[in-house]
């Protein structure tokens, strides 16, 4: 068994003490953070128009002509998709198409920063851990930018594929259950529905569990990639013989590491609302930076287009920014737990790893 309380001590340690660590933290708040998305607000707005004494309609534009505008914009353009779509299907499948791009893009670009950011994070801490040695940005991102982040991707792709393959069998069986009880009797619909329920629960159950177990999987398969420099297979099966060799030490880890997260969480709240003052004063200063990719983005698009869709693609640019620098103080935080959950778990693999587990030991697969 490792001693957890040592190594929670040396990764806050760490924290406090390895401050270029920070920069890391916050490019994987922003890249691998959970973050929150605006619901649709329950505004009376309608588009229909009230009528007048006469049976007639008048148009409720309101008084803004930006917004009358944007509404003509609207009833004009989006309107009709939804209420003749057959007679859009050219322009459905070109709208799907740029928004299936646009994610890709964004994607790729989030890759980019997460993957060498985590591999830096893992390889400095560990470093740090044996040598004393602090690294700075540049040579950490060197360490990062190296194929060791190339198949931590591959390997979070992996791992993954059972989540998604899960959910596909639960929509399927939930669209067989659904065609079962329309096009079935009273009775056959009853028990259809008993039935989806049960098999909903236990499948919904079954799924946190494997969630779970291959989320506390992954911290042992991307550090035997990150520190030892394995190829995927050979990280797979490293990392599987660590965890097994050490499975109660693990589970224990996971535990006290649940019961961290909660605390974080529960901070994080009450740090929320105590640091409402601080984004009132970033109001203006997260206007000011957003305006400067809005007014490029408005720029570039009003050359093309004009009105309303212009005033729309600009806002979606600035929006990023704006939301970036008004909550810079929640992603710092939240770069701090990112950071000290990594150095956790780099400092539980060392532990273990000392621990002498005879392992067959492969040629690393390159020096980078």
């Amino acid at each position: 068994m490792i001693d957890i309380g040592k190594v929670i001590k040396r990764a806050w340690h760490i924290l406090w003490n390895y401050k270029v660590l920070w920069i890391f933290g916050i490019l994987l708040a922003v890249t691998a953070g959970g973050g929150s998305s605006a619901g649709n607000s329950g505004s009376g707005y309608q588009f229909s128009s009230p009528s007048n004494d006469n049976g007639g309609y008048i148009p409720n534009y309101g008084t803004d002509p930006w917004l009358r505008e944007f509404r003509a914009w609207v009833e004009q353009n989006i309107v009709p998709m939804f209420s003749h779509p057959e007679q859009y299907v050219p322009t459905l499948i070109w709208i799907g198409v740029g928004v299936l791009a646009f994610f890709l893009i964004i994607g790729v670009i989030v890759a980019l920063i997460r993957y060498p950011s985590e591999a830096a994070v893992i390889r400095m801490v560990d470093e740090y851990g044996q040598t004393g040695t602090k690294a700075g940005f540049k040579q950490g991102w060197k360490m990062g930018w190296s194929r060791r982040a190339f198949r931590m991707w591959v390997i979070d792709l992996i791992i993954s594929l059972p989540a998604i393959f899960f959910v596909a069998l639960l929509l399927g069986l939930g669209i067989l259950f659904f065609y079962s009880m329309v096009s079935g009797s009273t009775g056959m619909a009853i028990g259809g529905t008993i039935t989806a329920i049960g098999c909903g629960f236990v499948f919904i159950l079954a799924f946190i569990i494997l969630v779970v177990c291959l989320g506390l999987l992954r911290q042992f398969f991307i550090r035997a990639a990150a520190l030892e420099n394995t190829r995927i297979g050979e990280s797979f099966r490293r990392g599987w013989a660590m965890f097994k060799a050490n499975w109660k030490s693990a589970a224990l880890m996971w535990l006290v590491m649940l019961g961290i997260s909660i605390g974080v969480g529960i901070a994080g709240i009450v740090v929320f609302f105590v640091l409402i003052p601080v984004f009132i004063v970033l109001l203006l200063p997260a206007a000011l930076v957003a305006a400067i990719p809005g007014l490029i983005a408005f720029s570039i698009t009003s050359i093309f287009t004009g009105g309303a869709l212009a005033w729309i693609i600009a806002i979606l640019v600035a929006a990023p920014f704006f939301l970036m620098v008004l909550f810079a103080p929640l992603t710092l935080v939240n770069g701090w737990y990112k950071i000290y959950e990594s150095s956790i778990w780099t400092l539980t693999y060392r532990e273990m790893k000392a621990l002498g587990l005879n392992l067959p030991v492969e040629a690393p697969a390159s020096v980078d």
